[in-house]
């Protein structure tokens, strides 16, 4: 066997794709065949992952969408799900699965298997940057390039007000953001400029946020807790053409909404890269129709750094300030502390 194993070894390091064949030995051959290509496929794995739980990952099946949990560094099997996951699942695929869903990209995302899941117990976050990284190491691969990641919270006993699902929805891109590994994200532009999209780990992202909160926007209610989708910009580029997928396309969808929800398209939907256009926007709307008026209330770390730093210069300032006044109050004291003694002598 160890002979076999070097000799498959050998094989794989000269041509990864060769099929190892020997006349005579159909079956035993197509047996090694077999091994030769696992092995070569587990190890350019592991060439594109490095030491990330990427390479230990167990095989994604679309038919078994919980092979396809990431938790942190861990994926399918070796991922403890929570019971309450499955329904809020259950309530996501019938809603997606539904001919009538206005995003038919989702419906196809879904159909075909190129979802990843992931889920949050409560508000524990610890292992949601995590869970990002391996999703961004994934979503690099070619054969990932399409894939989207929900993110499941764990149901509240009773559903947030929709400005409370909006804080918490802005206080966790901005934790991933404050966190994120990747040095680039410092030199990210501002939310305010039209390029701006969100990203983790150098991986840019249109983020949807999805809560119970919804009521007349059908299609940004998606089962009894708070569901985030990260979908990376290359899911929005045909991978025949390497272009952008059509307006025309996404113009379908928005029509498609005027059935699906019981409200119009929000009128600061568009599209990345158009004049006025803002990804911000978009992320977390209202049940209305009111334009939002006000700026992002997400801070890049470069803008929190040059606060923070502007903050402790101010405080210095001060300080120094303060400092002569007590030097003054304190001489002043002196002198009068004299002056009571030299009138008790007398």
């Amino acid at each position: 066997m160890q002979a076999l194993t070097a000799e498959i070894d050998k094989k794989c390091a000269s041509s990864p794709r060769q099929q190892y064949r020997r006349s005579g030995h159909a079956g035993w051959d197509a047996s090694r065949v077999r091994r030769a290509q696992q092995w070569v496929r587990k190890r350019e794995r592991t060439m594109q992952a490095g030491n990330s739980a990427i390479a230990e990952a167990d095989r994604f099946e679309v038919s078994d969408w919980k092979s396809r949990i990431i938790a942190g560094r861990a994926t399918g099997a070796a991922v403890s799900a929570p019971a309450w996951l499955d329904a809020s699942y259950a309530t996501l695929r019938e809603q997606v699965l539904d001919p009538a869903y206005p995003c038919f990209f989702g419906t196809i995302a879904e159909r075909r298997g190129e979802m990843f899941y992931s889920f949050v117990n409560g508000r524990d976050l610890r292992d949601l940057p995590a869970t990002m990284q391996t999703f961004a190491e994934l979503a690099v691969q070619p054969e990932y390039r399409r894939n989207n990641i929900a993110v499941f919270f764990e149901p509240d006993p009773q559903p947030l007000t929709h400005d409370a699902y909006r804080t918490l929805f802005w206080s966790i891109l901005q934790q991933l953001h404050d966190g994120d590994p990747d040095p680039a994200a410092d030199q990210q532009p501002d939310p305010m400029d039209e390029a701006w999209e969100f990203s983790y780990a150098g991986v840019q992202m249109f983020v949807v946020c999805a809560c119970p909160s919804f009521r007349a926007r059908h299609s940004r209610n998606l089962g009894p807790g708070m569901v985030l989708l990260f979908q990376p910009r290359s899911v929005f580029v045909d991978t025949i053409t390497n272009k952008v997928i059509g307006r025309e396309a996404r113009n379908q969808v928005r029509k498609r909404l005027e059935t699906w929800d019981e409200i119009p398209a929000h009128p600061d939907l568009g599209f990345y890269g158009d004049p006025g256009n803002l990804e911000w926007k978009q992320y977390f709307l209202d049940d209305a129709n009111a334009p939002i008026e006000e700026r992002c209330p997400f801070l890049k770390r470069r803008a929190q750094a040059r606060d923070a730093a502007s903050a402790q210069v101010q405080s210095m300032q001060a300080r120094r300030q303060v400092a002569p006044q007590d030097a003054r109050n304190e001489h002043e004291r002196g002198f009068a502390q004299k002056d009571a003694a030299r009138g008790a002598d007398n």
